[in-house]
Formats: C-alpha cells, structure tokens, sequence
C-alpha cells in the first residue's frame, strides 16, 4: 500500500492529498529516511510525523483494509514516542 493511502487509510491526516502534502514537505518519515507518497509501506513499518505539536513515531501493525473509524485505526498503529 503506498504511504499516501495508508496514512489517510489509518486516519493520521484526514485526507490523502493532506497526507501528500506533509510527506513532499518532508514532515513524514519511513524507516527514519525522507519517503515519497508513492513508497510502499507493510507492517512493521516505522512512521515518523512531525506537525506544530511535535514529533510521533508511530510503528503500523496492520495496513487498513476500507473505511475504518478513527478508534479501529488507531488500534492498526503502536506509538514508539510521545510528542
């Protein structure tokens, strides 16, 4: 699944174009390298966000499979940081 997809999938931005934007800004991370919307993601992966809050490491557990809630999303992801 590409990077793009998953983060809007697992509800981390609320729409893929958002998701987009913050990788090319180069507020994501994959593996601790700079990706590209396009990267495929699997689980196990490691998902760094950096936003006006902080910074979150997130480890993906489980790709979504559909629409899922924001509360069933969350359970697809394992926080490594807190802000």
């Amino acid at each position: 699944m590409r990077l793009d997809v998953a983060l809007f999938g697992l509800r981390l931005y609320k729409s893929r174009s958002q998701a987009t934007d913050a990788i090319q800004a180069g507020h994501v991370h994959l593996n601790g390298a700079p990706a590209k919307p396009s990267r495929e993601v699997h689980p196990g992966d490691r998902v760094t966000l950096t936003t006006h809050a902080g910074t979150r490491t997130l480890e993906i557990v489980d790709l979504p499979r559909g629409s899922l809630s924001k509360e069933r999303a969350q359970a697809l992801l394992r926080p490594m940081t807190e802000n």
